[in-house]
């Protein structure tokens, strides 16, 4: 597991590093670089239940607010690392937040896990 943190870790901070040339970079990479700090905090061993909790309730409700650009959109918004067209950006954000809600959610399971005591 803890390789699998770090691995994410390092997919965040890509993730962050490629928002330069987004429409609406800041907020971009400030999640991306949160999610990839709590991955790092996962895979050093702190136990962090509560923030992986709140960041798999903010990403999903961010996710949620914008999942229906997933429907019908085409193959194309995700088969190359360049944009293709204005309108494949908000497909690339809902999977985007998809990923940061769902790892932050297996984070927090994990650390709630951690912190329970052995029966």
């Amino acid at each position: 597991m803890r390789v699998a943190c770090f691995a994410f870790a390092a997919l965040f901070l890509v993730g962050a590093a490629v928002q330069w040339n987004d429409p609406d970079p800041a907020i971009w990479m400030v999640a991306y670089t949160a999610a990839a700090a709590l991955s790092f905090a996962a895979g050093s061993g702190r136990v962090l239940f509560g923030a992986h909790l709140g960041a798999a309730i903010v990403f999903g409700i961010a996710f949620a607010s914008i999942a229906s650009t997933l429907v019908g959109a085409p193959s194309e918004a995700f088969t190359s690392f360049e944009m293709q067209a204005a309108s494949h950006e908000a497909p690339r954000e809902a999977a985007g937040l998809a990923l940061l809600a769902v790892w932050n959610g297996v984070l927090a399971v994990r650390a709630r896990r951690m912190r329970e005591p052995a029966p």
